[in-house]
């Protein structure tokens, strides 16, 4: 059976705010992305990196503390192949151009912990790693293939 190629190679992470979903996936994704894919993140409404979600990246060696948080003006929408939304953005209207390939992962959003600073990063981890799973399987059959 054939495997299937990565045919998007300019991937978007798009969510509310690129203050930690967004920035949490780019990260991953430009750690483990084929050769050739570039990744961008952006939210609708930008604001500052959450400090729960850098804390969580330097656990596994990736560094967000200087993440500027962006809107989608400052992604070149005309080379994106990939919209890949988090959050509440699967119904938000967003306007992208029609030949982007838009997919939607439902995950229970982080920014909503509440308790103690080590409960809120436990609820960070966990998304960490739920996106950590989700980006590996989006290059899996690229790297099969180079395997």
């Amino acid at each position: 059976m054939p495997r299937r190629t990565i045919r998007e190679r300019n991937i978007l992470f798009l969510c509310m705010n690129n203050s930690y979903a967004s920035p949490i996936a780019e990260a991953i994704a430009s750690r483990l992305a084929p050769p050739g894919t570039k990744v961008f993140s952006a939210g609708l409404f930008p604001c500052q990196i959450h400090p729960a979600a850098s804390r969580v990246m330097q656990e596994v060696g990736i560094d967000i503390s200087n993440h500027r948080s962006q809107g989608l003006d400052a992604v070149p929408m005309k080379e994106i192949d990939l919209v890949i939304t988090l959050g509440d953005l699967k119904d938000s209207g967003a306007s992208l151009p029609p030949k982007i390939r838009l997919d939607h992962w439902s995950l229970p959003d982080p920014g909503r912990a509440s308790g103690g600073e080590a409960a809120i990063r436990a609820v960070f981890r966990s998304f960490r790693d739920e996106i950590d799973k989700r980006v590996a399987a989006l290059f899996l059959d690229h790297w099969r293939n180079v395997a």
